[in-house]
């Protein structure tokens, strides 16, 4: 795309799908380098010590940085969430001179001239505008990258990307600085959990991050093209990629998988090679599902954890290699095509399972509207993609654990994972042993995902 191809994207999103509170961007005066988009909910203000450092960086480079915060809730949230709320928008409003930038009738918002970087705060804990129910910190991302679109359209900042995290992060003095190739949709950060003190908290984190890296290096290893995590707090996000997928999905947990699975049918999601984010182990029930959620069903059963077992990734590699055969098949024998190559080393019982869990998904349909869209391979392997997209993989992992392949322990699963070996050896001789600092089996895998 050209450069006034971009601009007209990103206009007509502005226009036609983004928050109202996005007109605050083009109100923004104050020249910027960099934006960095945080949710807050039932936070404090020492949120801001995990910024300091990536932010003073950039203060150092004689750069500015613009830090967009919503605070937000629901009216189902208790009364103690809204005050809570209520503290850290008088605490951050203290950081330095603000200036109110809302009108009548408008969400309240304030800029505040901190003494190293800029910040936008955004009320939406006050009566009559918390967040509508189900819409929680998807809406509220989705309302401060609206703003950082906003601002970055109106040409107040110069940013190239939209960085969107959480309040539990310590970012890296490097954050701002990361490279990427022009043709990316978005990127993501290294990341690693950092350990509060609690025995119980941070085995649990321990347990559900070394699960995250499993199931990435699991995807992987059977050739999926949506092998990245999908953390909330580690993601950065073009401004004309993320005005073509309609802005984060407004969703009360789960908006950062759904927006990268979008966001990859548009190009590679770019693993950045900086210092990894420390998201600092805590238990919350913020969100119905994701790391917080997890880490305090864990927490409460570490014995019993189980992941899925590493037969699925067997099969779904089975599945990804044999999508070459949909090159060259007729419409009605697509399915048919993949299927006999992806069973051809599966014994009848195995082949029936992936064929079970395959017909879930409706595959056959899918495959059969592939090979219709065109002749050409590379066209036809693009449209499957798409559709087999991550959601659709996790739907396939789903069935499969369903339908004859339980989950397992969760040492078990990786002990046994090939996938998860980190060197060379016999079959029984893993280096992933699961003893001692639980953390230092996550250190392992990462170092695992950053040689695969």
């Amino acid at each position: 795309m050209t450069r006034q191809t971009d601009a007209r994207v990103i206009t007509k999103y502005l226009e036609r799908y983004a928050e109202p509170e996005a007109s605050v961007g083009a109100r923004l005066t104050r020249p910027t380098d960099h934006i960095l988009v945080i949710p807050a909910h039932d936070e404090s203000a020492s949120m801001l010590n995990g910024l300091h450092t990536a932010l003073k960086t950039v203060q150092h480079n004689g750069q500015r940085a613009l830090c967009i915060v919503v605070v937000n809730a629901t009216n189902q949230h208790g009364s103690t969430v809204h005050t809570c709320n209520d503290k850290l928008i008088v605490n951050l409003k203290n950081v330095g001179p603000s200036v109110s930038l809302h009108t009548t009738g408008e969400t309240p918002c304030w800029y505040i001239d901190g003494a190293t970087f800029d910040l936008l705060l955004i009320d939406r804990n006050s009566a009559g505008h918390r967040l509508p129910r189900r819409e929680g910190v998807g809406l509220a991302r989705k309302i401060g990258c609206d703003v950082a679109l906003s601002s970055i359209q109106s040409t107040t900042t110069t940013a190239r990307l939209i960085h969107t995290s959480d309040c539990d992060v310590c970012l890296p003095k490097t954050y701002f600085d990361v490279e990427y190739p022009p043709s990316c949709a978005a990127v993501i950060y290294p990341f690693r959990h950092i350990p509060c003190g609690s025995l119980a908290i941070d085995k649990a984190h321990a347990y559900y991050e070394a699960y995250l890296r499993y199931y990435v290096l699991g995807l992987r290893y059977a050739q999926s093209v949506y092998d990245f995590h999908s953390i909330g707090s580690c993601i950065a996000v073009r401004p004309i990629t993320y005005a073509q997928v309609r802005g984060v999905p407004k969703r009360e947990a789960g908006e950062d998988f759904y927006l990268l699975n979008k966001l990859a049918k548009l190009g590679a999601i770019h693993t950045a090679q900086t210092e990894p984010i420390r998201i600092r182990s805590r238990v919350s029930a913020r969100v119905p599902f994701g790391t917080g959620r997890s880490t305090h069903d864990i927490a409460h059963s570490t014995a019993g954890y189980a992941i899925y077992d590493p037969t699925i990734f067997n099969l779904l590699r089975a599945w990804n290699t044999a999508l070459p055969a949909l090159g060259d098949a007729s419409p009605n024998h697509a399915y048919a095509s993949v299927y006999q190559r992806a069973v051809q080393y599966l014994n009848a019982d195995t082949a029936d399972r992936l064929d079970t869990a395959l017909r879930s998904l409706d595959a056959p349909t899918a495959l059969r509207e592939a090979a219709a869209q065109s002749t050409t391979p590379a066209v036809r392997r693009k449209w499957f993609h798409d559709w087999f997209d991550g959601f659709r993989t996790l739907k396939l992992v789903h069935s499969l654990r369903d339908n004859g392949l339980p989950n397992i322990p969760w040492a078990d699963a990786i002990a046994s994972a090939n996938f998860c070996k980190l060197s060379g050896g016999t079959n029984n001789t893993h280096s992933t042993r699961i003893e001692g600092d639980p953390f230092d089996l996550c250190r392992k895998l990462a170092r695992l995902e950053e040689r695969i």
